[in-house]
């Protein structure tokens, strides 16, 4: 972490459920998360990080487990063939690309990731905290992306503290992909290799995998952790492959990564020490920044347009570049919005339509099942791609544990899915009802009058955003908000960024 970032100390939790229902139990152990560093420094493994390491080297893969393949190298592949491989299963991962680069940007964890993932392999938690930025012990939340003020601040340190979780943090997605391919073992990663089929042996209760190039591969298993676009969720569920039935959010994200603060500049509007990631509304368009340690801050611009790229702004024929295009879009806002567009360089602004998938409980067929984005993507406001993936990970291999003798593999899968899908359904849910509020979001009553309103409907509404009379739907949300944070202790209140008393995992 960069000087100019603090690192509160913490206390973190191994999360061990004694059963399905049973409430967590958690066991201290103090942990130090630090920043991430500029410089390479020898990591010491906390004992029972220790522990877990040396478990996992003298573990020998038992027989009478179900062996499993993973269609997709992803973080969500990657930590699914790690969960299994602790309970001692034999996994072969395959991925499509050559090998592992530099790419995207930061991923989020918060503290439910963090748990599943002490419960998985503590030792590769104590790796991820090394090179990780803590962004869940600074001032994180809302604010008016004209005016800057703030909406509602989020206190995600203190109900931490109280409880015994750790912090939300980010990690770059290499680091994070690179530290879970050494812990899987690259002797169990095809790379280059693509499943494009699969087929169940009902007679000698397996299932086949089929590469693209023609080869064969055998196991007890198939999980197909292979993105949003999922080649076995197609052939399970009768999908064009080509034309998936993916949900379009409603608008195109353009996002970076700039230099924001030292050692590179002086930040002038935002407070790096104190902030941690800040969400600026607006209507039609909102804006999320979060630090990500080294003075570098990513940010998303989310704009409300038709899918397809075919809009002026995706066309960009007015602008020189994306970030021409963003600083005229996002020119009258706050100058801690205008300061981050600023200092990006043009070529690194990036553009995507985002999409999720409608919730589907049809998981399993046979013994192939669906894991991460191929079953529950969500769209990015929550930050729970990633997290939902590894609590995934954590029940399928929980379940699949109990298989000995190979024994109801069918029925393990079936009990997997139940147990996830409820869960990533309402992150699903949370997530679509969190773009819809970002993006209608007016703070004085008359702010943006809808374009179908005439002419002189609308020069009433003008009039009266004049006067600066609070929005009622701001002043509600703002209630509620307040409300529902100070009603619910955190403890049974089941957000993303909170424990649970039942495992949920």
């Amino acid at each position: 972490m960069s000087a100019s970032v603090a690192c509160a100390p913490v206390t973190a939790f191994a999360l061990r459920a004694a059963g399905r229902n049973s409430g967590l139990r958690p066991k201290p152990r103090a942990v130090v998360p630090r920043g991430r560093s500029l410089t390479t420094r020898a990591l010491t493994l906390t004992e029972d990080g220790q522990k877990a390491a040396d478990a996992a080297k003298a573990m020998v893969p038992r027989d009478d487990l179900p062996s499993v393949l993973v269609a997709g190298g992803g973080i969500a592949g990657l930590i699914t063939a790690l969960s299994l491989q602790r309970k001692g299963m034999k996994v072969k991962v395959f991925e499509k690309v050559k090998e592992y680069k530099l790419f995207g940007g930061p991923i989020q964890l918060q503290c439910n990731a963090q748990g599943a993932l002490d419960s998985i392999a503590p030792d590769v938690l104590e790796q991820i905290w090394e090179k990780s930025t803590i962004t869940g012990d600074r001032v994180n939340g809302l604010l008016d992306g004209v005016a800057g003020d703030w909406f509602y601040r989020f206190d995600t340190r203190q109900p931490c503290y109280n409880n015994g979780l750790p912090l939300t943090l980010v990690i770059a997605r290499y680091d994070l992909l690179d530290i879970l391919r050494n812990a899987v073992g690259q002797e169990n990663i095809l790379m280059e290799t693509v499943v494009e089929c699969y087929e169940n042996d009902t007679a000698n209760d397996q299932v086949t995998a089929t590469l693209t190039d023609g080869t064969k591969h055998t196991a007890d298993v198939l999980i197909a952790a292979d993105g949003i676009r999922s080649k076995m969720r197609a052939q399970m569920r009768r999908e064009d492959p080509e034309n998936p039935p993916l949900a379009y959010a409603g608008y195109a994200v353009y996002t970076a990564i700039c230099d924001y603060s030292a050692p590179f500049r002086e930040a002038e509007h935002t407070d790096v020490d104190r902030t941690g990631y800040q969400v600026f509304l607006g209507p039609k368009q909102y804006f999320v920044s979060s630090d990500v340690g080294n003075g570098q801050q990513q940010y998303y611009a989310f704009l409300d347009v038709p899918a397809g790229g075919d809009d002026k702004f995706a066309k960009c024929e007015e602008w020189d570049n994306y970030r021409a295009m963003l600083l005229d879009r996002f020119g009258g806002w706050c100058p801690a919005v205008v300061e981050r567009l600023q200092v990006t360089k043009p070529e690194d602004v990036e553009r995507r339509d985002v999409y999720d998938v409608i919730p589907n409980p049809f998981w399993v067929d046979g013994r192939m099942a669906l894991l991460g984005d191929s079953a529950h993507a969500v769209q990015p406001n929550l930050g729970q791609g990633g997290g939902q993936a590894i609590e995934s990970a954590y029940a399928l291999a929980d379940e699949l544990a109990k298989c000995e003798g190979k024994k109801g593999v069918k029925m393990a899968l079936m009990k997997y899915s139940s147990r996830r899908f409820l869960r990533t359904s309402s992150i699903h849910g949370l997530s679509r009802f969190s773009s819809l509020m970002n993006t209608v979001y007016r703070k004085y009553l008359g702010d943006e009058p809808y374009g179908f309103y005439p002419e002189p409907i609308q020069k009433f509404w003008n009039f009266v955003s004049g006067l600066k009379i609070p929005h009622p739907g701001s002043v509600v949300g703002q209630v509620a908000i307040m409300g529902r944070c100070g009603a619910f202790p955190i403890t049974t209140f089941r957000l993303p960024d909170c424990p649970y008393k039942t495992d949920i995992y």
